[in-house]
């Protein structure tokens, strides 16, 4: 989509700023917080480095009443060898604004979006970021695996941190959204494993309608997310917990068919895939980056 035609379906609530190189969708209650941090359509702050870290370290801002994210778009895989900051459209970060706007109005958790914005880099190129709402008082799913692997967690806690996470993306799938990065650190729990909150929803979609392959594929990719972590020391979870957690899946998602249809799918395709996989991981890992500039402006640690 055109980034005027985002820019023309912003939610209720936000209003648009243009700058002289960028443009800034803000929440209209959060604005005069946005400026004063100072961050604008334009780029060039300095602001405080998180406690928080995404595919990079995250930086923050001390709002009134709560802490705000700022999470600057980073490119993945090999598209890091082409300029890891720089994007040829601008629409992503509106675009998140939007799909996080329709699944809270759908009753999904998932933090909420202070601002969007696009600021422009040389003739073609753009910058991206994303303000949201910090959550307090959780851990990502990768922390709590961390903790399921070293015995920390009771038999109850294990099942219900597995059944939530099931339930989580059963809902997605039966609301017709494919996340494009579910992965364990795009999950968020809380203190007693029974709520989760969805992060990360760039390139995320709604569908007319889910596929049993689209479905399949991506529970494969949390399936692959979970196995490549696994490679570093012993196994986080047991045959149990993925039967616990397409048994919550299914449920959740309404289906009446055999939770084994898609576990059979998922590691066949898997093991199919998992040369490619190797060799992609193997390359990302050649062309990491070093340490990440910030819109040309040094940030304090």
């Amino acid at each position: 989509m055109r980034l005027r035609a985002v820019l023309a379906s912003l939610p209720e609530g936000y209003e648009l700023v243009r700058g002289r190189r960028g443009w800034l969708a803000v929440e209209r209650a959060s604005r005069p917080a946005l400026e004063a941090a100072p961050f604008g359509p334009d780029g060039g702050e300095a602001l405080l480095r998180s406690d928080l870290a995404g595919r990079r370290p995250l930086a923050a801002i001390q709002a009134p009443g709560e802490r705000w994210i700022v999470r600057r778009f980073h490119h993945g895989g090999l598209f890091r060898a082409l300029g890891e900051r720089c994007f040829l459209t601008p629409a992503r970060p509106f675009q998140e604004l939007g799909l996080a706007a329709a699944l809270r109005a759908l009753g999904f958790a998932t933090p909420r979006v202070v601002a969007a914005r696009a600021v422009r880099d040389g003739l073609l190129g753009w910058r991206l970021a994303l303000v949201s709402a910090r959550v307090e008082g959780v851990h990502d799913g990768a922390a709590v695996l961390e903790r399921l692997r070293a015995g920390e967690l009771s038999i109850a806690q294990r099942k219900r941190f597995v059944e939530t996470m099931g339930e989580l993306v059963g809902r997605l799938h039966a609301a017709r959204f494919l996340h494009a990065d579910l992965h364990p650190r795009n999950v968020l729990f809380g203190a007693d494993l029974a709520q989760a909150w969805i992060l990360d929803l760039d390139r995320g979609r709604f569908v007319a309608e889910l596929s049993a392959l689209q479905r399949r594929d991506n529970l494969r990719r949390l399936f692959r997310a979970v196995r490549r972590r696994e490679t570093r020391a012993r196994a986080f979870l047991r045959r149990s917990d993925y039967r616990c957690f397409l048994a919550a899946y299914a449920r959740t998602r309404g289906a009446c068919g055999d939770w084994r249809e898609d576990w059979r799918a998922i590691v066949r395709r898997d093991r199919l895939a998992a040369p490619l996989h190797r060799l992609g991981w193997g390359l990302e890992a050649l062309f990491r980056s070093g340490p990440e500039v910030r819109d040309g402006a040094a940030t304090p640690r």
